[in-house]
């Protein structure tokens, strides 16, 4: 029977691991995790199979268990245990790989950690496997050394044997005893001197592998002291290094609060129904910042980031009420972050708000949204480089505006929204565009019809966060789509119901900020944090916001 390996030890892995992916059993993070196909109490395969070689139930709720009616965990459970990083199980022996989970057995299995015993006979020391060839042919003492000689040896000795068969065939002649006395002596005298030349030879010889080695032993020594002050000399430069950088973080820490801190490490927030106000939020530090107000109130419209351009474009405007114009704001990391709102020279194909756009290459891809004639169905492609080209892509099957949109590949998908302007005319539809081929799909729909939803990209998913129902219910639900399998599973749901809210992804969490809820506008902000699997209030904005726009950056 194979020996009974547990779950993976917690203090392996470079983060903490939820605890709701230990075993029941061993207490370990789960390996090849099943279920008690009734209340779902989670073990590690092995773990429960040596349970049950003893036992008929679950040792948690005690139901009536088998090895045959074990259940397979949902996928997204197997999906974020692949994810962990994990360290090597060579680390002590000097391994610095950290794996994610999916990855390990290939990496150990190849690892150049892994321990290997020398085969010189006599030695038997064991060795770092990607240390082991070097140890067996240059350095390790019972290595075999090739012989100089020994082929002169072996030309020698046959001589000698042809020699004396000469002798016997003499012998055999009936050659006189004197002769053949007198040839033996001759002989054993040529004997004596190939004897005499060989021991010199090998005396010789033997100098020189000695002083070959001694020279080896030299310079390995020299070669070994070279490198340690080497080593000696990057330790203290790391040290400097590291001793400046956080010197720098230091400094950076003082400096104005609208600088950036890092690759998407600020979310910023703009316009909003009867605002023109725009703030920065430091994930790192955990502060909002004021920054450069929007030439006009904005509301309804979409927002981008290219070339370090802060992008909004469209919306509904107190003035020329709909717009086709679009705005930047410049952003700058290594001096100030944002400078002053300019027009851009790329427009909408139309003036519209509640519309939906996404980045695809140098390409704006806008879909619906309402106008002064009503909702349109149509899917645009913007060129945001010169000569700025529109070009008609293609139309959904029904008119839609208040939906959301997201990228996969080079396929848009399309998902929710309303056809009209009303709440009950919204959709539970999702839709997928091929860019490319210029064809639109209808897919599996969602679980229920909504509207000033927010979404965003997770791997293959898109999160559809809040919004409205058909009834003009505010939503705090949340929901992973699946683009794979087409099926849809719900996450914890928000601390608050958010209709009109907007949402975007920072490191390991999907950060939702406003909306309008039951008591009105709202300023608040919570974040989702995939490892607690729970959502947590952050700082609120300055303003509250409803159909405003956000961005990462």
């Amino acid at each position: 029977m194979a020996s009974y390996i547990p779950g993976y030890d917690e203090k392996r892995f470079a983060t903490t691991v939820n605890r709701n992916f230990l075993c029941l059993i061993c207490l370990n993070v789960l390996k090849d995790p099943v279920l008690c196909p009734r209340n779902q109490h989670c073990f590690c395969r092995a773990c429960i199979t040596k349970h049950l070689e003893n036992s008929r139930r679950c040792p948690t709720c005690a139901d009536e268990l088998t090895v045959e009616n074990l259940a397979e965990p949902n996928r997204m459970v197997q999906d974020i245990l692949n994810e962990l990083n994990i360290h090597c199980v060579y680390m002590n022996r000097g391994c610095q790989a950290v794996v994610q989970l999916q990855h390990l057995d290939r990496h150990e299995a190849t690892c150049g950690f892994t321990p290997a015993v020398c085969t010189n006979e006599g030695c038997g020391v064991t060795f770092n496997r990607r240390n082991l060839t070097h140890h067996e042919s240059e350095i390790c003492e019972f290595r075999k050394l090739k012989c100089h000689s020994c082929g002169e040896m072996t030309i020698t000795l046959a001589d000698m044997e042809k020699r004396i068969s000469i002798v016997e065939k003499n012998m055999a002649a009936n050659i006189t005893m004197e002769t053949k006395i007198a040839n033996i002596e001759k002989y054993v005298g040529n004997v004596e001197k190939n004897v005499a030349n060989m021991e010199a030879n090998v005396k010789r010889e033997t100098a020189y592998i000695k002083r070959d080695m001694e020279g080896k032993l030299e310079a390995v020594h020299n070669e070994v002291s070279g490198l340690k002050a080497a080593l000696i000399k990057g330790f203290d430069e790391m040290k400097e290094a590291l001793v400046r950088k956080e010197e720098m973080n230091d400094e950076n820490t003082r400096k104005v609060r609208n600088t950036a801190s890092g690759d998407k490490e600020n979310i910023i927030v703009a316009g909003g129904v009867g605002t023109d106000s725009v703030e920065m939020f430091n994930w790192r530090q955990r502060i909002w910042s004021p920054l450069q107000t929007m030439p006009e109130k904005r509301y309804g419209s979409t927002s981008f980031v290219y070339n370090n351009n802060v992008t909004l474009g469209g919306g509904y405007c107190a003035g020329p009420s709909f717009v086709d114009s679009m705005i930047g704001l410049t952003i700058n990391l290594n001096s100030d972050l944002a400078t002053h709102w300019s027009d851009c020279p790329v427009k909408l194909p139309a003036k519209l708000a509640y519309h939906s756009s996404v980045l695809f290459n140098d390409h704006l891809i806008v879909s619906g949204g309402e106008n002064e004639n009503g909702t349109s169905d149509s899917i645009h492609d913007v060129q945001v480089i010169p000569p700025y080209t529109v070009k008609t892509l293609s139309r959904m099957p029904e008119p839609r505006q208040h939906h959301s949109t997201q990228i996969f590949d080079e396929h848009l998908l399309i998902v929710g929204g309303t056809s009209t302007g009303f709440y009950h005319d919204s959709l539970d539809s999702v839709l997928l565009l091929d860019i490319k081929k210029n064809e639109c799909e209808q897919l599996v729909p969602l679980p229920y019809q909504v509207r000033d939803m927010a979404t965003v990209r997770w791997g293959d998913n898109i999160v559809v966060i809040g919004g409205a129902d058909k009834y003009g219910n505010k939503l705090d639900t949340v929901i992973f789509y699946n683009l794979e399998t087409k099926e849809s599973h719900t996450l914890p749901p928000m601390r608050c119901k958010r209709q009109g809210c907007s949402a975007v992804v920072v490191g390991n969490s999907i950060v939702a900020l406003g909306g309008l809820g039951e008591r009105g506008t709202l300023k608040s902000v919570e974040a989702f944090n995939f490892e607690r699997y729970t959502w947590q209030e952050l700082p609120e904005m300055s303003q509250a916001r409803y159909l405003h726009t956000v961005v990462a950056v």
